[in-house]
């Protein structure tokens, strides 16, 4: 508990001005771009992209001709890249922070280049992707990858979505983002979504409902912030460089469902609690609810 602690004061402190913030991200993409760049690509990569290719499969999209953004795409647009990797589609790279690091991409990329024979893909598809990584390892400028790619980068601090073309999507999609939303923008980023999507379009996003100091200690529960009241938390242990919303599953569904789109798939990863005393403004939700560590989620945009 102390290692939790001490984390939330350390971010707390990051948080104070904008001075301490631009500190933080220099920070961290310096030594995180460090890491990406001679490090082992996480396994959660690659079952990103074979969930992808599994949905394409399913529902028709991602297809070739296809039009997409990723939100949130911090420092390697995996999401985007890998999606373009398969499918011939062009899209919108949308963030609210520069954090981008082409030689993590790079590295992350000749090793799934070196592991294709992993992923659930077809020979054409697997031959396609050989050589489009061969070409993405030769860039050392960005505004050439994404020309290479068909691809457009916005950057907007204030993560305003209504600035760009309505209905214009044909996919949406988000890794690790929507967590980090405020609570008071949530509801409006989530309508945001449903607006950029053409009439039967796609949503697809995973969500990370764990306490992300969870990672600094790992003797507490994966759900610690369960623990406190809001005003606790708020107190002790909120901060705007590593910002969670707390958003529960019944939560986001409920944002979607208002929103006008339509669940088609829901995959959840359950946390155990035992041991943890929930704090009492948690103890309307269900236990499920509360359990729900990952989510995964699909949705669908009514013609």
């Amino acid at each position: 508990m102390l290692k939790y602690c001490l984390a939330a004061m350390a971010l707390k402190a990051f948080s104070c001005s904008r001075p301490t913030k631009r500190i933080y991200r220099a920070l961290g993409n310096t030594l995180g771009g460090r890491k990406r760049a001679k490090g082992q690509i996480p396994t959660y990569y690659i079952d990103r992209i074979n969930r992808m290719l599994r949905i394409a499969e399913r529902y028709g999209v991602p297809k070739n001709g296809d039009r997409l953004i990723e939100l949130g795409t911090g420092w390697l647009h995996w999401e985007a890249i890998t999606t373009r990797l398969f499918f011939d589609v062009h899209g919108v790279l949308f963030d609210v922070w520069d954090n981008r690091q082409m030689n993590g991409l790079k590295n992350y990329l000749e090793q799934l280049d070196n592991s294709l024979d992993k992923i659930d893909a077809n020979n054409t598809q697997r031959t396609f992707a050989h050589k489009l990584i061969s070409k993405i390892r030769e860039m050392n400028d960005y505004q050439e990858l994404y020309k290479l790619l068909g691809f457009e980068y916005v950057l907007d601090h204030r993560g305003r979505l209504d600035l760009l073309e309505k209905e214009s999507f044909d996919l949406v999609v988000s890794a690790g983002v929507l967590e980090h939303i405020y609570v008071k923008d949530a509801s409006s980023f989530v309508d945001g979504i449903a607006t950029l999507l053409k009439p039967r379009g796609y949503s697809v996003h995973s969500i990370n409902l764990r306490d992300h100091l969870y990672i600094y200690d790992n003797t507490v529960s994966r759900k610690q912030y369960l623990q406190y009241p809001h005003w606790v938390w708020s107190l002790c242990f909120e901060n705007d460089v590593q910002y969670i919303n707390r958003i529960q599953c019944s939560e986001w569904l409920e944002l979607f469902r208002k929103a006008g789109l339509v669940l088609i798939e829901k995959e959840v990863e359950m946390e155990d609690l035992s041991g943890l005393k929930v704090a009492r403004v948690y103890q309307k939700y269900e236990e499920n609810d509360l359990r729900c560590g990952g989510l995964n989620l699909v949705h669908h945009k009514p013609a």
